[in-house]
C-alpha cells in the first residue's frame, strides 16, 4: 500500500544565467582592479620622472656654480700671478734706474726763476742743459728735451726735478709736477722724483 507517500520529482534551478552575471562582475571588478593598478603606477613613475627631473636640474645647477667659482678662481690666480709680475718687472726696473744713477746716468730737471718766469734746464747725466720755459707748451717741449737724450717708453732712468721753493713760484711747481706725472705715461720706465732744495 503506497498510502500517502508520493514521489518528488526533482526541482531543476538553472544557473547559468546567474553564473553569466557572476563572471561579468567578476570581470568588471578585475578590469577596475587592472585600471586602478595601471593608473597608479603611471601616477607613481610620473612622479618618479618628475623626481628624475629635479634631481637632474639641481646637478645642472650645482655643477654651473662650480665651473663659475672655478673661473673667477682661476681669474682671481690669473690677475694675482699678473700683479706680481708687474711688481717683480718695476723693481728691476728700479734697481736698474738706481744702478744707472750710481753710475751717473740722469736727467736733471732743474727750476729756476729767472727774467721774470720759471725756466727748467734738462740735462742728462751731467752735460750741457737744454732750457725749456714753464709756459702753455711746457708738455711738448719738455718731451721734446727728453727725446733729444734718445728717452723713449723702454728707457729706464731716474729723473730728479729739483727747485727752491723760496725763488720759483709755487703755481709753477704744481704746474710741472703735473706735466711730469702725463709725461711718465709715455715713459714708463722713468722714475720721477721731486727734491725742494730750499734751505
Amino acid at each position: 500500500m503506497n498510502g500517502g507517500f508520493r514521489k518528488n520529482k526533482g526541482i531543476i534551478i538553472e544557473l547559468t544565467s546567474l553564473l553569466d552575471i557572476i563572471m561579468i562582475m567578476l570581470f568588471w571588478v578585475m578590469l577596475n582592479v587592472s585600471n586602478s593598478a595601471a593608473d597608479a603606477e603611471k601616477k607613481a613613475q610620473e612622479k618618479i620622472d618628475a623626481a628624475n627631473s629635479k634631481v637632474q636640474s639641481a646637478q645642472a645647477d650645482a655643477q654651473k656654480q662650480i665651473d663659475e667659482a672655478k673661473q673667477e678662481n682661476q681669474k682671481e690666480i690669473d690677475k694675482i700671478n699678473e700683479q706680481n709680475r708687474e711688481m717683480k718687472q718695476n723693481a728691476e726696473n728700479m734697481q736698474n734706474a738706481l744702478d744707472g744713477f750710481n753710475e751717473g746716468k740722469m736727467v736733471t730737471l732743474e727750476m729756476k726763476y729767472e727774467g721774470g718766469h720759471d725756466v727748467i734746464y734738462v740735462s742728462q747725466n751731467g752735460g750741457s742743459s737744454q732750457s725749456v720755459t714753464v709756459d702753455d707748451k711746457l708738455k711738448d717741449n719738455l718731451s721734446s728735451a727728453l727725446n733729444s737724450y734718445g728717452l723713449d717708453k723702454d728707457s729706464i732712468t731716474l729723473a730728479a726735478f729739483m727747485y727752491d721753493g723760496n725763488t720759483v713760484l709755487y703755481r709753477d711747481v704744481n704746474n710741472v709736477q703735473d706735466v711730469l706725472s702725463k709725461i711718465k705715461g709715455n715713459y714708463k720706465n722713468i722714475y720721477f722724483t721731486h727734491i725742494n732744495t730750499t734751505k
